[in-house]
């Protein structure tokens, strides 16, 4: 706003210097008054690129303090990616291992009770051999109060292995939004480029208009 004004004041100046040369017709003004002119002309031109080096100057700086905070944002972002699938791999090589051991421990139960189911088929036989059958018998009460424990834990173990089978539905869930928000991010950076060349088109308009107002 100050350029525009004081051009319009230096044109008022001018023009009643030119006037006042016409009213009174002395010799000596037109010289004075040229030189006038020219000072206020010079001054005038060095304000003029005194404020457009300001301007350069605040430009060149605001792109600068731009270019340090897109980068920062990037290595910000970038860090918590990395620690965000360390943490989750992490969670999912234990999670995987948690589910192996559970299996593992599944098939034992299965052929432990296929064990005894036999070993109660050969007690049932024993039980018509007398004292010797009784005695056993007693025994066979014990191991069938120990199958129903391995059964009710190889049941736990079935409930824990669909628990951990919707674990990893989540957990590849997650890994679904993690892809989603590193496609995001793209989108982001495109955006701030996108931006960042329509600041550049905006300074080159400016410094276009500046040229012709000169």
């Amino acid at each position: 706003m100050r350029i525009p004004i004081a051009m319009g004041a230096a044109a008022v100046w001018l023009l009643s210097l030119t006037a006042g040369q016409q009213l009174y017709g002395r010799s000596a003004e037109p010289t004075r008054s040229g030189a006038e002119a020219e000072r206020v002309a010079a001054e005038f031109s060095r304000q003029r690129n005194a404020e457009i080096d300001a301007s350069i100057a605040r430009v060149e700086a605001q792109r600068a303090a731009e270019e340090l905070a897109r980068q920062r944002n990037v290595e910000i972002e970038a860090q918590r990616a990395a620690e965000f699938a360390r943490q989750r791999n992490a969670e999912i090589e234990a999670s995987i291992a948690r589910v192996e051991a559970q299996r593992t421990a599944g098939e034992f139960a299965r052929q432990r009770n296929a064990e005894i189911d036999a070993s109660i088929a050969r007690v049932e036989a024993q039980r018509t051999a007398g004292e010797f059958a009784r005695q056993r018998n007693a025994e066979i009460d014990a191991s069938i109060a120990r199958v129903e424990a391995q059964r009710a834990a190889a049941e736990f173990a079935r409930q824990r292995n669909a628990e951990v089978d919707a674990s990893i539905a989540r957990v590849e869930a997650q890994r679904t939004a993690v892809e989603f928000s590193r496609q995001r991010n793209a989108e982001i950076d495109a955006s701030i480029a996108a931006v960042q060349a329509e600041r550049q088109a905006l300074v080159r308009v400016r410094a276009g208009v500046a040229a012709k107002a000169r």
